[in-house]
C-alpha cells in the first residue's frame, strides 16, 4: 500500500510537471521536456527501490544505524555513536531472528573502533560474530 501510495504521488508530480518545464523551456522545450521524462523516470526507479528495501527489516535496521553513526560523526561525538550502538545490540536478545541485526550492528562498531585507533575492540566484535554464528 505504502509503494502505491509513493508512487501514485511521484507519478502526479511527473504528468503535471512535464508540460510546465516545456512552458518554461520555450523554442526546443520538447527536446528538453523528453530529457527530464527519462531522468525523472530514473529517479522513479531508485525511488521504488529504496521503498522496497526500506521494508525489508535488515535493510530498515542498517539505515537506522547508519543514521546513528552519521549524526554522531557530524557532532563530532565518535565515542557517543559507539554507546548508542552498543545499546541497540544489548537490546537485540542473541537469537537465530536477530542474529543478522547483531552481525550489522556488530560490523560497523568494529569501523567505528578501527576508524578510532581501537583496533583491539574491533578484532572482538568480529570474534564475537564468529562466536555468534557457529
Amino acid at each position: 500500500m505504502k509503494r502505491l501510495m509513493i508512487a501514485s504521488v511521484l507519478a502526479f508530480t511527473a504528468a503535471f510537471a512535464m508540460p510546465v518545464m516545456a512552458e518554461d523551456h520555450g523554442e526546443g522545450a520538447e527536446h528538453e521536456e523528453i530529457d527530464h521524462f527519462d531522468e525523472f523516470q530514473g529517479y522513479l526507479k531508485v525511488s521504488e527501490g529504496f521503498v522496497n528495501l526500506a521494508n525489508r527489516k535488515d535493510a530498515a535496521v542498517f539505515f537506522a544505524i547508519e543514521g546513528i553513526i552519521e549524526i554522531h560523526e557530524e557532532k563530532g561525538q565518535p565515542a557517543e555513536a559507539i554507546a548508542a550502538l552498543r545499546s541497540v545490540l544489548d537490546s537485540y536478545p542473541q537469537t537465530a531472528e536477530t542474529l543478522p541485526f547483531r552481525n550489522i550492528i556488530r560490523f560497523q562498531l568494529r569501523d567505528l573502533y578501527l576508524e578510532n585507533d581501537q583496533p583491539d575492540l574491533a578484532l572482538a566484535e568480529l570474534q564475537a560474530i564468529l562466536t555468534d554464528n557457529r
